[in-house]
């Protein structure tokens, strides 16, 4: 177990940087807001904050929001001018921390919609710094909150999360599916070397769970923080398919066990 979670402060230098990457398509009303919360974190973090942001084919003004922001904030614009999806933008995230950055780092990675609340990065970086290498923003877990979310997505959030515990069970984890987590770099860096190109294969929705499950086989330490999921203050209509992303993820279930990867 790890031991009870301490305070960042100042003089800690144990985490080199924190990257916060934000997959967006079309979130030209949200990212403003969600960037200027994220800029008031690294002030009171005092810590090196670099957002990383992929562009997922946007064909609103994110990308010029982005640049706008660049003057303020320490921000990389990664522009992918087609529309591939979840999948995809994690891949390119991974991917850029896993070559410029040092072990020591933390990759963030959050939804760009502004239901996610960047607070929440101070408490995962505890327990990063107590030695956690994945901490999950969880839905299910002791001082939880899921406002504005339709009931739909609810349910199927949680029966995904009981069918991956049943088939993938991963210790101290019972949010699956959640897109909210940070990774220690090294450990990202350790999963890469061992799968390659082949680390998210996944397009959709279920890339999040499949990064999860290949790290959970290395070994990596996964824990969970609860999480505040504020779907009420989302500004614009979901892109999210329900019907899609639950056959992706049975899929994905079927596909890791045909590979043979072990469950913990």
């Amino acid at each position: 177990m790890m031991s009870p979670l301490k305070s960042i402060g100042p003089g800690d230098e144990r985490i080199r940087c924190v990257y916060i990457g934000l997959p967006a398509h079309n979130e030209e009303i949200a990212l403003p807001r969600l960037l200027q919360r994220i800029e008031l974190l690294g002030a009171s973090l005092q810590k090196t904050i670099t957002v990383v942001l992929y562009n997922d084919g946007s064909t609103d003004a994110t990308c010029t929001i982005a640049r706008q922001w660049q003057e303020r904030l320490s921000l990389v614009l990664l522009d992918c001018p087609q529309n591939k999806g979840l999948g995809a933008g994690l891949r390119a995230l991974v991917r850029h921390v896993v070559e410029t950055a040092h072990d020591e780092d933390v990759l963030v990675v959050m939804d760009c919609d502004d239901t996610h609340d960047p607070a929440l990065v101070r408490e995962m970086l505890r327990s990063i710094e107590e030695g956690a290498d994945v901490v999950i923003g969880s839905r299910f877990v002791r001082g939880a909150l899921v406002r504005g979310v339709p009931r739909l997505r609810r349910i199927t959030a949680l029966g995904a999360a009981a069918l991956f515990k049943l088939i993938y069970p991963v210790r101290g984890v019972r949010d699956y599916t959640c897109g909210y987590r940070s990774y220690r770099v090294g450990a990202l860096k350790r999963a890469s070397n061992r799968y390659g190109a082949k680390l998210i294969e996944e397009s959709e929705f279920s890339c999040m769970p499949e990064l999860l499950l290949k790290l959970n086989a290395l070994g990596s330490q996964i824990t969970e923080v609860p999480f505040q999921l504020r779907y009420d203050r989302k500004p614009t209509a979901s892109k999210m398919s329900v019907r899609r992303n639950m056959k992706g993820l049975v899929k994905l279930l079927v596909h890791l066990r045909l590979r043979g990867l072990k469950p913990s």
